[in-house]
This record gives structure tokens, C-alpha cells and sequence, in this order.
């Protein structure tokens, strides 16, 4: 009896097996999809990535970077007095918050938000979902030098240094925030206080890209207004007057942008300037001609301060031999030298170093933004609450 039950169980186990070893060839025979064994690539045909080690690093080897010029700034004794921006209320104990975190020499943690706290600045416009990670590396950073409290719906409190504030305010303070310019501004402004630890290329490294075309300072050279001095357009425009600069035509698609910057207290020239590049690039303004403003005609703006030339440059020389605190790969670029771009970041610099011109400019923007995050204990935007 006891040798039936074996023999029963036996047989009962192969009819399972050959059930199942049936299931895909009948999957196949009705069109369903059959498995296919992929062969993983060889990790030794890819550039090798340099790791982050938490070691100790001499601080000899540290490159004091200089004073920024890209931005305008100002005191606290000239900021805007206006802090609250766009309709409807904000709860601020509802804010997200970063609960506090031990740092190092290399990684710096997240600042208490002071008990009572009252932000120089509440945007109750909250940025859409894309933006948001931009702006993680401010939450409740610490910086070296004075900085101010303020609140923005959907992100949490954002520590922004005063030397900044001006600009900060001036591209966030409009009903429709540019909220790339205004992280681009807090990213800068943390990529001039850190300090940048170097390291030489290893004999044994692989360069991940070799661009062709050398970066030179002309990649971002101060916007002129010479081309838009009473310029013709092939669309409808207004005229805007600049002291000192004379009769400026803005074309209509394009004027909301242009006034948003041209118009802030205190204006940003150098923005309103590029917005009007933006509008000539295109291919049904590549013809340039001049036109009197006529007799009967109005101007739409008369601004009351002149601009002045500034250019918002961005180098690669802060980031040549950076040693990351993220997995890196190195890129050459004539005459800039050996560039270390972090992994996670890396298509979207490629995708502007090896454009047809390269836009070097763009791509040290990228860089920009990755030096801001590197040296903050976090990965992604913390969604979590506090109450006081």
C-alpha cells in the first residue's frame, strides 16, 4: 500500500512539471510572447565610473573660488518690502520639512526651521511637479554667509543668501515665475560658496565623451541691445523706451516675458535682453532692418532706469578634476580641460556638449545644478510634515 502511495505521488509530480513545461510552447503556438534569454553586457566595454569615498581630504588640495558677477547684487537694506505673492492662504505649518541631519566636511545636513518662523517671503503659487526637484538642494540649506527664510507652496522653507536675494525675488515675484532662472539662481549662488576639491585623472580612466569644439568665452557673451533698437519684426510689436538706450520694438508674442524681467523692481535687463535673442533666433527673423517709430505711435513701456551691460556666465573651469561625492565620468573639452560630470546627470550635459553648435553654456548650467545638490544629504524631496 505503502509503495502505491509513492508510485501515485511520483506520477502526480511529472504530469505537474510536463503541465508546465507545456505553458510556454502552447503560448508560442497561439502567438503569445516566448522567453528569450538577453545576454548582459560586458561592463568591461564601459567608460569606468569613479565611485565616492568619505574620506578625509586635505585641505591644501581646496580651490577657493572667487566673487560671482553673474547676478546683481544688493543689501538687505534694499529688499522689497512685499511678502506675501499670489492669491489665496498658506498654511505654513503645513509645510514639507527635512528633519536635521549630522554633516562632514563634504555633505551638509538640513537646518531646523526656527520655531515661530516668519518668512521674508510666501509663494503660495506652488511650482509644478518637474520644478520641484530643482529646488530640493535649498530646502533648509545651510550657507556660510546671511540668509533669509521663505516658504513656497508644495516645496517647504528655502534658505536664500541675501547677496542673492534681489535677484531671487525679482524672477519669482510675477504671476507666472521662469522657476528654471530662479533655481539656476540659487544653484549659482551655492556653487560660489563651496569649496572645490580636485583630483587628477586616473592613468587607467576612459573618457566618456571627447568633444570636438573648444569652449571660449564668447559661449555667453553680454547681451547687446544694438539689434533691437527700433527693429523691424516680421510680427506685430510695441515700442519700449530704455533710458540711454533708446526705442526698443518688442514683438507682442514675446512682450509678457520681456516685462517680466524689464518691469521687476529692480529690473533684470540681462534676462529681458535675452528674451528678445530668444524672439530674433527664430528663422522668420533671420533678416534684420531698422524702422523710424512712427509720429502717432505709443510706447507700450517706458522704463525708468538704463541697463547695463552683464553677462550671466557660466564656466567649466570650477568643474575640471572636481572629485564628486556621486558616481562621475570623465568628459574632455578643448581648451577647458578634463571635465568630471556626475552620472545622473550626464545625458542632459551631453545633450548640449554635442549639439551641432555645442551649447557649452547649457551645458554648465547642468553642471551647476549637480554642484548645488552634491553637497546636500538628501535624494529626493522630502514630502513628510512637521508640526510645531
Amino acid at each position: 500500500m505503502r509503495t502505491t502511495s509513492v508510485v501515485s505521488t511520483v506520477a502526480a509530480a511529472v504530469v505537474a512539471l510536463t503541465f508546465f513545461d507545456a505553458l510556454p510552447t502552447a503560448a508560442a503556438a497561439k502567438g503569445g510572447r516566448a522567453a528569450v534569454v538577453r545576454k548582459v553586457p560586458s561592463r568591461s566595454v564601459q567608460p569606468r565610473m569613479h565611485r565616492p569615498t568619505m574620506r578625509s581630504t586635505n585641505r591644501s588640495t581646496f580651490v577657493k573660488k572667487g566673487s560671482a558677477k553673474s547676478f546683481k547684487k544688493g543689501t538687505a537694506t534694499t529688499f522689497v518690502k512685499k511678502s506675501t505673492i499670489g492669491s489665496g492662504t498658506l498654511n505654513l505649518r503645513s509645510l514639507p520639512r527635512h528633519k536635521a541631519v549630522a554633516g562632514s566636511a563634504l555633505l551638509k545636513g538640513r537646518l531646523v526651521v526656527p520655531p515661530n518662523l516668519k518668512p521674508k517671503l510666501t509663494l503660495t503659487k506652488a511650482p509644478s511637479l518637474k520644478f520641484r526637484p530643482r529646488f530640493a538642494p535649498f530646502v533648509q540649506r545651510h550657507w556660510t554667509k546671511a540668509f533669509v527664510w521663505i516658504a513656497i507652496a508644495g516645496i517647504g522653507y528655502l534658505t536664500i543668501p541675501e547677496l542673492y536675494y534681489d535677484s531671487f525675488y525679482t524672477c519669482m515675484s510675477v504671476d507666472d515665475p521662469i522657476f528654471d532662472d530662479c533655481a539656476f539662481i540659487l544653484s549659482y549662488a551655492a556653487l560660489e560658496e563651496e569649496e572645490v576639491v580636485r583630483v587628477p585623472m586616473p592613468a587607467g580612466a576612459v573618457y566618456r565623451y571627447r568633444a570636438r569644439a573648444a569652449m571660449t568665452p564668447t559661449d555667453c557673451p553680454s547681451c547687446r541691445w544694438d539689434p533691437f533698437v527700433e527693429r523691424k519684426w516680421n510680427q506685430s510689436y510695441a515700442w519700449v523706451k530704455l533710458p540711454e538706450i533708446g526705442n526698443i520694438t518688442v514683438p507682442d508674442a514675446y512682450y509678457e516675458r520681456f516685462y517680466t524681467y524689464a518691469g521687476a523692481t529692480p529690473p533684470n535687463y540681462p534676462q529681458a535682453c535675452h528674451v528678445l535673442e530668444d524672439a530674433g533666433a527664430t528663422k522668420e527673423e533671420s533678416a534684420f532692418e531698422r524702422v523710424t517709430m512712427p509720429g502717432d505711435a505709443q510706447y507700450r513701456y517706458e522704463a525708468v532706469s538704463a541697463p547695463t551691460q552683464e553677462c550671466k556666465s557660466c564656466t567649466l573651469e570650477p568643474f575640471v578634476e572636481r572629485k564628486w561625492n556621486h558616481e562621475y565620468v570623465w568628459v574632455q573639452i578643448p581648451q577647458a580641460g578634463n571635465v568630471t560630470v556626475p552620472e545622473d546627470y550626464y545625458d542632459r550635459f551631453y545633450g548640449y556638449a554635442s549639439a551641432e553648435p555645442p551649447n557649452y553654456a547649457a551645458a554648465c548650467k547642468v553642471l551647476v545644478e549637480a554642484a548645488a545638490a552634491d553637497t546636500v544629504m538628501t535624494t529626493s524631496l522630502d514630502t513628510s510634515t512637521d508640526q510645531q
